[in-house]
Formats: structure tokens, C-alpha cells, sequence
């Protein structure tokens, strides 16, 4: 009972500090659910930092309480703030709209089951979990030791804290170790995407129905489910996933004339998580640099990349100065004979009907269709944050240091897939666009 109490309190204490962020990021009310998913992904981004940053100066229960008081803090003025927006238009529910809630109800419930049936794997344990217990039993943050370590190599001590910090945040409030409670965190994350999913579906497909069947349909791919970096062994994939997802679509919004404020959170949290962000974070600020720069705001097309940069540098300069063990994954000179070998294995991982289905073949159609009869900028900007970190990513692999590269590649490639399985479904939405139906709200165009 004290486990489930600690949960709840560690719950809300997130949600209340990205309650507040999100009220001063966006312009309007926003719906429950849309709501939910910021505050989710912005409070855990919240929650993490300030812990980062406040176990410099002070420990235990003293770390708790300030971080505590801060999130209250974020709270009650965001709510101040979230009064004084106008009030957001609702559309009745239809009867059919209520079959699909029920069934993702019961889809999220089988979530819920599958994490409780799976053990951590073993990402989730030596290098996001061990972290967040090390966190813990040394009153909230790292020990300087561990990043120089030797024998704790294998646990990547160069990776960022936001997972680690958010299972170490609900260690504190249930005041001991409990790894079989912190993996219902994951679902979670998976909620909040799938509440910006159905958002970014419906307005790229114009159909809400569209939206909620391919919300439905996304866990069915079984490497979601059922295989390393998927929802129920506690890896930051998915999590990392929600993220770039929801930073894409505010990406889409701020191209279509909206503040820009919720993608350069979003964007500058995605190297906070993990170490395939700051892909993530560059190809997508590079993306909106771009638009920037062509709208003649060339000084905000430079500031863009300025809350991501904070956040590397801030991390880099952290490793640096406690002495941190560097990453044996890669070397510094790519070996370009291996490419061959590379798309082989990238094919091979694509057609693995284990894995993935017949996913990428509808990927592949809708990528298709889109060429044919979408070519739009919209269309550019979803191909571009598909395709660039996907290259990216497999370029990794030229300067991999493992003795066997392809052994890494086996291990690897699936979970960055994992990553980008939310934009393909976006280019599926975007597809289903039926020509009757009218085209979302053009592109904002440059000023006079």
C-alpha cells in the first residue's frame, strides 16, 4: 500500500511540473488527452534536470522536498496561467468512437499485463535501472565513481539521465527499490504517445476513424510488444519514440503557423534521454531552421538550436569534468568496405516477419502513394524525418568497434527502428488521405 501511495504521489508531483511547462509553451487550452501527453513528456524531462541539477548541492530527503515544492510550484501557476485560455471547442462523441476507446482501453490493459509478466531486459536493468538504484542509495543523484568505474563499463555510464532520474524519482517516493512497480511506468509513455498519435493521425488523414485504427493497430506490430526495446522490458526506445513523435507533430503545427515553443522543448528533451537523440533533436531543429530561414527569421533559425545545444553541452561538459569512462561502441575511422554488408542486414531486419509483420510493406505503399499524389512540403518534412536519421543510423555502423559489426547490427538496428515506427505510421495517416477529403491547413507561407 505505502509502494502504490509512493506511485500515485511520484505520478502527480510529474504531472504537476509538466502541467506547468505546458501552460507556458502553448497558446490555447488543449484537450485532456493532449494534455496529458505533454505534461507527461515534459514533466518527466522536468523532473529529471531539476534532480540533476539539484543533487550538485544537496541529498536525500532536503532533494525531495525542493524538487517537490518546485513541481507544486510549476503546477499552480500553470494553472493560473491555463484559466485565463479560452475554453476548447468539443465535438460529441460518436457510438463508434466509443468502441474504439473501449478497445484501446483493453489494449492498454494488455500493456499493463504484459509488464508485469516481463522482467526487465537487459538494457533495463545495467543501464537504465542500475543507474536509477545507484541514484537512490546516494540520496538522489550519480556518485561520481560510477562514471569512472571500469567494471561498470557495460553500463554506458556516458548515456543521459532521464529515464534513470524518473525511476530513481519514484524509487524516492516509495522509499526503497522496486523493479517490479517501476515498470508500469512504461506504459505510461505509451499512452502519451499514442494520445498524440491519434491527434497527428487525424489531422493528417482528415478522418478520425483513420486515426483511431491505426492507434489501435500500433501495438500489433510485434516488435512493439514482444522483442528488445519494446514497451514491456523497460528500455528507452519507446519511450524516446513518444518524444520524437510528439516533437514532429508540434513541428507540423509550428509549420502551419503555431508557436514554436512546444517542438523546441520537445526537440532539446531528446538528447536528455538518450544518446540517438541528439540525432533526432539535430535532424528535426535542422528541419525547422530551415522553414525559419526560408520565412526570412534568420536570427530565430540560429536560436532554434540554441535549448539543444544547453542541454549537450550541459551533459558533455558534466562527463568531462567527472572524468567519465568514454564509449567503446565506435571508433573514429569509418570502415567503408562494410556497406554492403550493412544494407544486407538493414533488408534482412525489414523482412522479418517475427519482428515487424508486414509493417514496412505498408510503409512501403504508403511512401509509394505519397511520391505519386502527395508531394507536398508536408509530405518532405515527414519523408526527411523518416529517412535522415535512418541513414544516419546505419552510417553508425561504418565506425562501430565491435569485432563482429554485424553482431551489433543484429542487436541495435531493431531498437532504432523501434524509434522511428511512429513516424511511418504518420506517413500511413497522411496516405489514407482520402482526395475527397480537404487537405490539411496549408503551410504557413513565408511574410511579405
Amino acid at each position: 500500500m505505502i509502494i502504490f501511495a509512493g506511485f500515485i504521489a511520484a505520478f502527480a508531483t510529474i504531472l504537476f511540473a509538466g502541467f506547468g511547462a505546458t501552460s507556458f509553451l502553448v497558446r490555447s487550452r488543449l484537450t485532456k488527452s493532449e494534455h496529458f501527453a505533454l505534461a507527461w513528456l515534459l514533466g518527466t524531462a522536468v523532473v529529471s534536470f531539476t534532480l540533476w541539477l539539484g543533487g550538485f548541492v544537496i541529498r536525500g530527503v532536503a532533494l525531495q522536498i525542493c524538487v517537490s515544492a518546485i513541481c507544486v510550484a510549476f503546477g499552480v501557476i500553470g494553472a493560473r496561467r491555463w484559466r485565463k485560455f479560452a475554453n476548447v471547442a468539443r465535438t460529441p462523441r460518436s457510438h463508434f468512437e466509443k468502441i474504439f476507446i473501449a478497445v484501446f482501453a483493453l489494449e492498454l490493459m494488455s500493456i499493463l499485463y504484459l509488464s508485469i509478466q516481463h522482467t526487465l531486459g537487459w538494457d533495463g536493468l545495467t543501464v537504465w535501472e542500475m543507474k536509477a538504484r545507484y541514484a537512490f542509495l546516494n540520496g538522489g543523484a550519480l556518485p561520481t565513481e560510477y562514471f569512472r568505474d571500469t567494471s561498470r563499463w557495460f553500463s554506458h555510464p556516458e548515456y543521459p539521465l532521464l529515464l534513470p532520474l524518473t525511476e530513481s524519482w519514484f524509487y524516492t517516493w516509495f522509499g526503497d527499490v522496486d523493479q517490479f512497480w517501476i515498470k508500469l511506468i512504461f506504459p505510461i509513455w505509451y499512452a502519451a504517445a499514442m494520445s498524440i498519435l491519434l491527434l497527428a493521425a487525424e489531422q493528417l488523414s482528415g478522418n478520425r476513424a483513420i486515426a483511431w485504427i491505426i492507434v489501435l493497430l500500433f501495438p500489433l506490430v510485434p516488435a512493439i510488444h514482444n522483442a528488445p526495446g519494446g514497451i514491456a522490458v523497460g528500455y528507452a526506445d519507446v519511450p524516446l519514440a513518444a518524444i520524437y513523435l510528439a516533437a514532429i507533430f508540434y513541428l507540423v503545427r509550428f509549420l502551419r503557423g503555431e508557436s514554436i515553443a512546444p517542438f523546441l522543448a520537445l526537440a532539446a528533451s531528446l538528447p536528455w534521454m538518450k544518446r540517438e537523440g541528439v540525432v533526432l533533436w539535430f535532424v528535426l531543429t535542422l528541419a525547422a531552421a530551415v522553414v525559419l530561414w526560408t520565412r526570412r527569421s534568420r536570427t530565430l533559425s540560429i536560436l532554434s538550436f540554441v535549448p539543444g545545444i544547453c542541454v549537450i553541452l550541459a551533459w558533455k561538459i558534466f562527463l568531462a569534468a567527472v572524468r567519465a569512462l568514454p564509449s567503446r561502441d565506435f571508433a573514429m575511422r569509418p570502415n567503408i568496405s562494410r556497406a554492403s554488408g550493412i544494407l544486407h542486414e538493414f533488408w534482412l531486419t525489414l523482412i522479418d516477419r517475427d519482428l515487424w509483420g508486414i509493417f514496412w510493406g505498408l510503409v512501403a505503399f504508403a511512401m509509394i502513394a505519397l511520391c505519386i499524389r502527395e508531394r507536398t512540403r508536408l509530405t518532405a518534412v515527414l519523408l526527411w524525418t523518416f529517412f535522415a536519421p535512418l541513414a544516419l543510423y546505419l552510417a553508425t555502423y561504418l565506425f562501430s568497434a565491435w569485432p563482429d559489426y554485424i553482431a551489433h547490427i543484429d542487436t541495435s538496428l531493431p531498437r532504432l527502428l523501434i524509434q522511428l515506427t511512429p513516424v511511418a505510421w504518420l506517413l500511413i495517416a497522411l496516405a489514407l488521405r482520402s482526395t475527397t477529403t480537404p487537405r490539411p491547413t496549408p503551410l504557413a507561407p513565408p511574410p511579405a
